[in-house]
């Protein structure tokens, strides 16, 4: 949930939840407040028996222990027949490791009846552990098909089915330093921001201070947020795996091109030497600590939610990706909250009714007092973060929502593969070996292809 300076890989490796391939295997199943509106309590039919249904979750912190039961009364109170068992403890009742004690409670037939995912669905759907959603979705109030942003749905769908619901889908972005960007008569206004790789690349040189053989302020660092890596493929007209196919396309020209424009932009701008270079500052994100908010950075990429989570004590304005050489249009990833139903979920109706409003209405209550721009597109555009608008104001805060919302429009494919913890490992090191040039970008690319086209193999001949 609190992203800062950690990328989805760094947090859930910090959380302890990265074996999710071998639990899987090991676990597989056998088989301000929103504006005020009118909640009447739906009447419990005659032949309905209350029940109560179960809510696993690895939230924690002191916003989430306010809002959600706020959030889950507000649920209770429209379907009075249903009553929500939960807790914000940050982990599984009972204490252990999140995602292999649900596992071990989904191979044993006796799972939550609803849990909230901090990896991609399709890591678990792919393996039988989730169950499919579609059949309540036709007829949801809220949660239909098409009520949702394309992209971030397509996360949690695996051969044509859908085995969850994303919740938030905080867009990507570069941050821009306001004051600097005036400094050195550059318009600091979002349209004016160089729309290609290369005008980026120059205005990020205009930044760059050497001083006495170090460096001392840097412009763009391109390749610091690796959850973003997906989006640079895409900008260059390229992707990492294709759902459809079933397959990955990591060595594609595309992708052999971006690393080596990275490569070159290092050398250009930050001396060639990746180690020496990350002596110099602490270059990834917006968060307190961060280059960026220590003025040694004029431009840093995060999504939507730093916006008020960072609390950045300057101006500042959030802009588009620029866009490769063989790219066709400026596009964006996101970072979700999943929430889906297990396999073998004693009230499965009730479940999806409960992911249902979490993932729409109850997000509007979320919203006001955390920036995680929902995924759910028939959101009132009226509801925005109060801290937002305590800092910039009713207007500015408004015209930042409806950035990122319409730039979601514009996101890629990510989180949709059977292997991706897997993926995401193997790319990030291929990365590192590029920036290190102890490999070209064709050697390490094709490399990480063969690693993750044969452990896809893997995992798809084994379920």
């Amino acid at each position: 949930m609190a992203k800062g300076l950690f990328s989805r890989r760094d947090f859930l490796k910090s959380a302890g939840i990265v074996t999710l391939g071998a639990a899987m295997a090991a676990c597989a199943p056998a088989t301000p407040p929103a504006p005020a509106e009118e909640k009447p309590a739906e009447e419990v039919p005659a032949e309905k028996e209350k029940v109560t249904i179960s809510w696993w979750n690895q939230f924690s912190t002191p916003i989430c222990q306010e809002m959600f039961p706020r959030i889950v009364g507000d649920f209770e109170e429209l379907y009075p027949w249903v009553t929500v068992d939960f807790e914000i403890s940050g982990g599984p009742p009972g204490g252990g490791n999140y995602i292999e004690v649900l596992l071990s409670r989904i191979a044993a037939g006796n799972p939550p009846d609803t849990a909230t995912l901090w990896t991609p669905p399709v890591q678990f759907a792919a393996r039988g552990s989730l169950m499919a959603i579609d059949e309540m979705m036709k007829d949801a109030k809220w949660a239909r098909p098409e009520s949702f942003y394309e992209k971030p749905l397509r996360s949690c769908q695996w051969r044509g089915e859908t085995y969850g619901l994303p919740s938030s889908a905080g867009p990507g972005c570069i941050f821009t330093n306001t004051a600097q960007f005036e400094e050195k008569g550059v318009s600091p206004n979002r349209d004016d921001f160089p729309k290609t790789w290369e005008d980026t690349k120059e205005l990020s040189a205009k930044f760059v201070v050497w001083e006495d053989g170090e460096l001392t302020h840097a412009g763009l660092v391109p390749w610091e947020a690796s959850w973003l890596y997906p989006v640079w493929s895409g900008l260059n007209g390229g992707q990492l795996f294709d759902a459809e196919n079933e397959r990955y396309v990591l060595d594609s020209d595309a992708n052999v091109e971006w690393l080596s424009y990275w490569v070159q932009w290092l050398d250009d701008q930050y001396g060639g030497d990746i180690e020496q270079f990350n002596l110099y500052g602490p270059w990834g994100g917006v968060y307190p600590e961060s280059a960026f908010q220590l003025g040694l950075c004029s431009m840093a990429q995060s999504g939507s939610w730093a916006c008020t989570d960072a609390e950045i004590p300057f101006a500042w304005e959030v802009v588009r990706f620029p866009v490769g050489p063989n790219g066709t249009k400026s596009v964006t990833g996101f970072w979700p909250n999943w929430w889906v139903i297990p396999k073998g979920a004693s009230h499965p109706k009730e479940a999806f009714l409960f992911i249902e409003y979490l993932c729409t209405k109850g997000w509007e209550t979320w919203y006001t007092a955390v920036m995680d721009t929902p995924a759910w597109k028939d959101f009132s555009p009226d509801i925005l973060t109060q801290k937002l608008v305590d800092q910039v104001g009713l207007e500015r805060a408004k015209e930042i929502h409806q950035f990122f919302a319409a730039y979601l429009e514009d996101a890629v494919d990510m989180w949709n593969s059977p292997i991706e913890d897997f993926a995401s490992d193997t790319l990030n090191s291929a990365i590192d070996e590029v920036l290190h040039k102890t490999k070209t970008p064709t050697e390490a690319l094709q490399e990480a292809q063969d690693l993750c086209q044969a452990k896809l193999e893997e995992v798809l001949q084994s379920i």
